[in-house]
């Protein structure tokens, strides 16, 4: 399918294997587009999020890369670059959750939070320059952690809101280019890391995210529809924003 650029459909979902990221990049997947999904090391959901991709006539592109690292950033830029020209969305969806307390917490585990859930956007972003031009968007996931102090969350939350700073920024330093950045808020989603941060039953089993308002829970699915919307043109002129998608939850109070 050709774009408003005249080139082929290519988009990069960084952490696109599995959960929130696998769902997005299924979702952006169309016939003749080309589909680039990063991961750090699970070959299984590798392989069961490109036959996703295929299905839905897409060519999958696999890159197996530490995003948390400048060279491996800018490795798997590398890799889309060989392909393609030009990237009409680029999706950070990459996270470890590192869970504990700042006061006391490994530091090593603090920094690699940071740089794997915020500093790689920027990993990204700079050799992905080349690639990035009018129409191309650029979606960083992040979520309530950043304004609300969730028990043992504090290193994935100050990389969530490193990345966040980085978006206003880069939305307005690249906006005369045409490259479009925006932050996609993620209410609580049944994915791997939010179970392994979620709280435990007292068997020790992660419990399941609460319902939304109108009775139901947030699924991957439903981030990648609005994830859709904002790598489309229809989402433009949403530009330097944080988008949520909790299904009402941050206006509720709740008790405690």
């Amino acid at each position: 399918m050709s774009t408003a650029s005249g080139s082929k459909f290519a988009a990069l979902v960084v952490g696109g294997t599995k959960g929130i990221g696998g769902a997005i990049g299924a979702r952006l997947a169309r016939p003749g587009a080309d589909i680039f999904l990063s991961y750090h090391s699970d070959e299984a959901a590798a392989a069961q999020a490109a036959e996703q991709v295929r299905r839905k006539g897409a060519t999958p592109h696999l890159v197996r890369a530490d995003v948390g690292s400048e060279e491996g950033g800018r490795l798997i830029i590398d890799q889309v670059a060989k392909v393609v020209p030009h990237l009409h969305a680029l999706v950070h969806s990459a996270a470890v959750p590192n869970p504990g307390e700042l006061a006391t917490q490994d530091l090593a585990k603090v920094r690699q939070a940071v740089e794997v859930g915020g500093m790689a956007l920027l990993y990204l972003v700079q050799p992905a320059m080349k690639l990035l031009g009018q129409g191309s968007t650029v979606l960083f996931l992040t979520g309530a952690s950043t304004h609300l102090v969730l028990p043992r969350h504090g290193a994935l939350a100050a990389a969530k809101a490193l990345g966040d700073c980085f978006v206003k920024y880069l939305a307005i330093e690249c906006a005369a280019k045409g490259i479009n950045f925006n932050s996609l808020g993620v209410g609580p989603v049944d994915t791997d890391l939010y179970r392994s941060v979620a709280a435990r039953s007292p068997e020790g089993k992660p419990l399941p995210p609460p319902a939304t308002p109108n009775g139901r829970r947030i699924t991957p699915e439903d981030v990648a529809e609005v994830a859709a919307f904002l790598v489309s043109e229809g989402g433009s002129m949403i530009r330097g924003q944080t988008v949520l998608v909790d299904g009402g939850m941050s206006t509720t109070v709740r008790s405690r």
